[in-house]
Parts: structure tokens; sequence; C-alpha cells
């Protein structure tokens, strides 16, 4: 150990701290090493030597590749699924699947500080499936509008939002837009009522990867999205991509009567 540099005996020692409060609380696995890197304050490099030293004393176990990662080894084989799983480890933005909100209302709410990068706004011929989302013809004008998200300057999420360009002139005259359901409210007397999300997993591609600072093909979760107003007639189709690791999907359902 003196021949280790005091930022390494440093970083070592907080592991080793890391993986005991982990065993305690039944936690199979350590962060990646960006957010460990991040937590110590230290150089991946560092973290990624630190992690040699503990695997060579036989305190984690690493594996390469998609799921793979720092596994600790004093765990002992738990049930199948761990009550750990209600406790919150980590601090994630809270999307609310019951709420009809824009990412940064979510994100200031919730007390982060909430960034936009605008992408692109343009105008494009409609795709045949958001075409039919918003029940338009193939090839018609829709606006597209690609926004970045990021919570306390981390990427959070991709947009990209597709509206009738027939149906909301001039919306790009407002750009930058910052709220779109205010300014559709506001300037088009249009409110949204109604939403319909469909959640899946998807891999990225190495465009959007490096947008979200992600590996190339790791998965996000994928939010497709139609609005409507109280006539159901369509407002806005979106897909918005989330990183899973700083997302938790929320879900309130009422149970009815037996």
């Amino acid at each position: 150990m003196s021949t280790q540099s005091p930022e390494l005996v440093r970083a070592v020692d907080a592991l080793r701290a890391m993986v005991d409060a982990s065993v305690k609380q039944g936690l199979e696995k350590l962060p990646a090493e960006r957010e460990l890197a991040d937590r110590l304050t230290v150089s991946r490099n560092m973290v990624r030597r630190g992690l040699e030293i503990l695997e060579g004393e036989g305190l984690i176990a690493r594996s390469q590749g998609r799921g793979g990662g720092a596994f600790i080894t004093a765990v002992t084989e738990s049930a199948p699924v761990s009550p750990t799983l209600f406790d919150a480890h980590e601090r994630k933005l809270e999307r609310d699947l019951n709420a009809i909100k824009g990412i940064p209302q979510m994100l200031a709410e919730q007390g982060f500080v909430a960034t936009t990068r605008v992408l692109s706004e343009s105008v494009e011929s409609a795709s045949n499936g958001i075409a039919t989302a918003l029940g338009l013809r193939d090839g018609a004008p829709v606006i597209s509008l690609l926004r970045l998200r990021l919570a306390d300057g981390k990427p959070l999420s991709l947009e990209r939002m597709f509206l009738d360009a027939e149906l909301f002139p001039d919306l790009l005259d407002h750009s930058p837009i910052g709220s779109l359901y205010a300014l559709l409210q506001s300037q088009y007397g249009v409110t949204v009522a109604t939403a319909e999300e469909q959640v899946e997993v998807v891999e990225v591609s190495r465009q959007v990867a490096r947008l979200l600072d992600l590996k190339p093909w790791s998965p996000v979760l994928a939010l497709r999205r139609v609005s409507r107003r109280d006539d159901g007639t369509p407002v806005e189709a979106s897909i918005d991509l989330f990183r899973p690791e700083l997302t938790r999907l929320i879900v309130r359902t009422v149970v009815g009567e037996h």
C-alpha cells in the first residue's frame, strides 16, 4: 500500500466502505464507474484501479458487457425479489404517468435544476406512423421539435414532438419554444386534456447515445405519447427517450369495487 498514491488510497478506502454498506443493505452491485467517480470526486481511471484492488482482495467480481459491473461477493443469497427495492437509494426524476406535465415542470417541482437544449425546430413531411397518430394524411406537413432535457446538468431525456403544421400556423415564430402546452393554450386556445402513453425498453443508436452520454446500444425507456383535446382531437405525438438509471415511472391506479 505504501507504493500507492494518496488519491488511490483514499479511493480504495471509500470503495471498501461502499462495499460494507452495500452488504448491510443487501445490495449486490456497486454503481457504475461514472457514478463512482462523481461520488468520490476522482477520475474514472482511479476508480478502475481501485476496483482492480478490491477484485484482487476478493471483495468484488467484475464482468463486462450489458448487465455487467462490479458485483459484491460477500452478499448472501437473497429472496428473488428483494424488499430493498422499496428503499429509495438514488435520487431520480419521478415521471408521473398520471399527470400531464412538461419535463421542466416536473424537474422543478422535485428540486432539480432543469435545462433544455433545443436541437432542432422545423417543418417536415409526416411519416406514416406520425400521420396516423395525428389523424393526418401521409406526407402532411408537421412541426418537429427535438429537445434535450438535462437535470442538474446531466442529460436526462431526448424528446421529439410532432404537431399538425396547419393546425398551429406560425408556431415556430415563437422559437425557442419553452413550455409547449402553455404556448398552445395562450396562442391557440388549445388545452391538452388527455394523453395516452406506451412505455417500452429500446436500444439507442450511436447518435442518440452521444447526446444522452451513454454507450451505443444502451437500453433506455421509450415513451410514445399522443395527447388530445377534450373532443378527442389529436394535439401532439411525441417520442421521449429517458435514461433509465435517472428515471422512475410512477403510476397510480384506483381499484374499483369487487
